[in-house]
């Protein structure tokens, strides 16, 4: 299909796991006095990595598709940190830290949002032969 590629996939997957990340943001912002609520983190950038390597190693045409799907399914891990509380009511949430979390988040999903819509773009360009 026109537009699927590694850049493309790599892009659509950060950007579901950049959204993963501002709900629980938002989530640990809205149970900040809750008592004993433990903050809800989300990784993915590790998992996106490795598949992505995975895909650029083996190259082939035969196993694009493949290495795609690697891609675009890698984990999104949503977990509860048990670290220590950061309140008397056993609460771990740091509103401080979760509202430039949340601020980096926004910016992060906008700019992943842009650069789809630059390639996107390019590639319209591309089909047009530049017109």
């Amino acid at each position: 299909m026109i537009g699927d590629s590694l850049t493309t996939a790599v892009l659509q997957r950060a950007m579901d796991g950049t959204w993963q990340r501002q709900k629980a943001v938002a989530a640990n912002i809205a149970n900040h006095e809750t008592p004993g609520y433990k903050a809800v983190k989300v990784t993915f950038e590790d998992a996106l990595d490795r598949a992505a390597k995975d895909m650029r190693r083996t190259g082939s045409s035969k196993g694009l598709s493949r290495g795609l799907e690697t891609v675009k399914n890698a984990n999104i891990g949503v977990y509860q940190d048990k670290s220590f509380a950061e309140r008397a009511d056993s609460s771990n949430v740091n509103l401080e830290l979760e509202n430039i979390e949340m601020a980096k988040v926004q910016i992060q999903y906008s700019y992943l949002s842009r650069e789809l819509t630059d390639t996107f773009t390019r590639l319209r360009y591309a089909v047009r032969e530049g017109r």
